[in-house]
């Protein structure tokens, strides 16, 4: 089939996976459980294999294209015809992109992410031209993640408190929480390495301290991964050996050891124990909690699942959990674009409100401060609740179903798809669409979307 041949206003996508090893393991990971229907029959679960993300979108890396056309990307589809699939008013914006402006993803995450922060477009155009098999477009990539899936660790929330579905860490604590870290614990101050440094802090606890710093453990880190591992694995020794109130007492001194632990398992001696434990802010999110991260905003996702969306980059730089060959070349860069943005958790919730293009009231926005993207979600329940119709938008629409059998229907042509879950939809811009529980108790539909 020819993109020539496919002037529709609503089909369906097979989306990409990959398999990083951080991903959760075999049948155990929701993008298993999406696989067969965002990939098409030919797809199996391998449970020795990790499914870690699926992505959805034209981003060089991983291509979504069309289900009942598996060697035609949608990136073909759109350059046979940009007004129709892209829209006038995003081509207005900018002028030359034949790419969806989003990468909409699924990620299932069973242990910690590289540390890491996403370049802002400047950054983004010269690590391009830099290096353009590494950084392979010249975007920035601020993001949003929404919680989904299960309670972690059999219901319980993985024992850090009921409903938490998913953990990470997102951006530095605030300056005094790191200062009393700094002060009552003699390892953390000979991992950072400079006495000098780390009086500084303690004296006056700026952000151009902090960075100092912490620029000095990650520098250690990657240059000198043995004395730091010696630092880390003293106070895990520490710690394991008891007494627990090393780091304190209370409920927040007890995750605090626990997490080091966790932490440390997953990459014994990494100077990324340190560096998130004790300078980042640990979240906890409840299913339908959101974060959003600007670009150059460290972050390093712990574990569950999540609705991922960004502006479509697939630029990262790591400062720690990664080999010590990746972590020199990419630290000078790592430590000189962070914004060292210092506060509490709450500084980065992203709230879902109403969404206005909503008929019935069933689907909710996350609306991050960037042009390239919102995420909605639609939920509907059998029964008297169980349709939707969501008014047009300017730029295109991708959907993902995470629950029960769902019609998609284009108003104004009635074109429809039938999808279960992991089923992925295309609207093209400017159509009215319905959606419908077909079958299931509930429905759920995730879409990511260019309002413009």
């Amino acid at each position: 089939m020819s993109p020539s041949s496919f002037p529709q206003s609503l089909f369906r996508l097979k989306g990409s996976i990959r398999d990083y090893d951080w991903g959760k393991q075999g049948s155990a990971s929701l993008v298993a459980k999406l696989g067969k229907n965002a990939m098409g029959p030919g797809f199996s679960v391998d449970d020795d294999k990790y499914y870690a993300e699926l992505w959805m979108g034209t981003h060089p890396n991983g291509p979504s294209h069309l289900f009942s056309s598996p060697s035609t990307s949608v990136l073909d589809v759109i350059k046979s015809n940009p007004a129709h699939y892209l829209g006038p008013t995003l081509l207005q914006k900018w002028p030359s992109t034949t790419h969806v402006p989003f990468l909409f993803k699924i990620l299932s995450i069973g242990k910690a992410l590289p540390l890491q922060a996403h370049p802002d477009k400047s950054l983004g155009e010269e690590l391009n031209r830099e290096n353009p098999r590494e950084f392979v477009d010249a975007n920035h990539k601020p993001e949003i993640a929404v919680a989904v899936g299960e309670p972690l660790g059999n219901g319980n929330g993985g024992g850090w408190g009921e409903g938490v579905v998913f953990t990470g860490f997102v951006g530095f604590k605030p300056l005094q929480e790191i200062r009393d870290l700094v002060q009552n614990l003699p390892e953390l101050q000979r991992a950072i390495g400079d006495e000098r440094l780390a009086k500084a802090f303690l004296d006056n606890p700026t952000k151009a301290a902090l960075n100092a710093i912490f620029s000095s453990l990650i520098n250690r880190g990657a240059n000198s991964p043995d004395l730091v591992k010696k630092e880390v694995l003293a106070l895990i020794g520490r710690l394991e050996a008891g007494p627990r109130d090393i780091l304190g007492t209370g409920v927040q001194a007890t995750e605090l050891a626990k997490l080091l632990v966790k932490i440390n398992a997953q990459y014994p001696g990494d100077v990324g124990v340190f560096a998130t434990s004790f300078f980042m802010n640990f979240v906890k999110l409840q299913k339908g909690e959101s974060v959003y991260i600007g670009a150059d905003e460290i972050h390093a996702y712990l574990e569950g699942d999540i609705i991922e969306c960004m502006a479509v980059s697939d630029n990262v730089l790591n400062g720690a959990f990664v080999p010590q060959a990746q972590a020199k070349q990419h630290v000078p860069t790592f430590l000189s674009m962070l914004t060292y943005t210092s506060a509490p958790p709450n500084y980065w919730a992203l709230p879902a409100n109403v969404y206005g293009k909503s008929k019935t009231g069933k689907t909710r926005v996350y609306a991050p401060p960037v042009e390239e993207f919102v995420v909605l979600v639609t939920q509907l329940t059998k029964g008297s609740d169980q349709t939707e119709r969501l008014d047009a938008v300017g730029g295109p629409t991708i959907g993902v179903v995470t629950k029960g059998r769902i019609a998609f229907t284009v108003s104004s042509s009635q074109e429809k798809e039938e999808l279960d879950e992991g089923g992925i939809v295309y609207v093209v811009p400017g159509r009215d669409i319905t959606v419908e529980l077909l079958s299931g108790d509930a429905g759920e539909v995730w879409w990511a979307a260019n309002s413009v």
